[in-house]
């Protein structure tokens, strides 16, 4: 069950700063897209993400769209944004995993999974040995949405405390 909780939780992808990615060691970032980076509605990124994910290459952070769903909306969305990605990436299973940090040319444990779901971003990065941060998903006005995070709540409330006990002996 431990694979289930992750190292940070946020309220959003924003809240995540190239210091605190540089306090672990982490040179590379696997960001989920839909619910992470944009609702699964919206067909190109919203005006916020580029000056994001710049700032994040800016402090030598090297950032992969990973996204389970198709070539067409990932690849749309990502050239819009300039970001390098994968598609059908498989999350849990490792071998998607290892394929983003052959593509990145980094090691798992210089790698942080950024994603809204418990079952596939921060399963399958805890399983590979990469730092996880949940994020709260953009889409959890969607019934089914909802209902996963309610599956989800206490994985997500482990993780806070979690994260809260690391911040008092940082």
């Amino acid at each position: 069950m431990s694979k289930l909780i992750p190292d940070y939780v946020f309220d959003s992808i924003y809240d995540i700063t190239p210091a605190l990615l540089e306090r672990h060691g982490i040179r590379g970032v696997l960001i989920d897209l839909d619910g992470t980076m944009a609702s699964h509605k919206a067909a190109l990124p919203p005006d916020t993400l580029a000056p994001f994910v710049r700032t994040l290459r800016e402090a030598g952070v090297q950032v992969l769209v990973f996204s389970n769903n198709r070539e067409r909306r990932v690849g749309k969305f990502c050239e819009a944004l300039g970001a390098e990605y994968i598609c059908r990436a498989t999350k849990p299973l490792s071998f998607g995993f290892r394929r983003a940090a052959k593509q990145l040319g980094l090691p798992l444990s210089q790698i942080a999974v950024v994603g809204d779901q418990i079952f596939t971003d921060v399963l399958g990065g805890n399983c590979v040995g990469a730092l996880t941060c949940y994020v709260q998903t953009l889409d959890r006005h969607y019934f089914w949405v909802n209902v996963r995070y309610q599956i989800e709540r206490g994985f997500i409330e482990r993780g806070k405390r979690r994260m809260e006990a690391r911040g008092r002996h940082e």
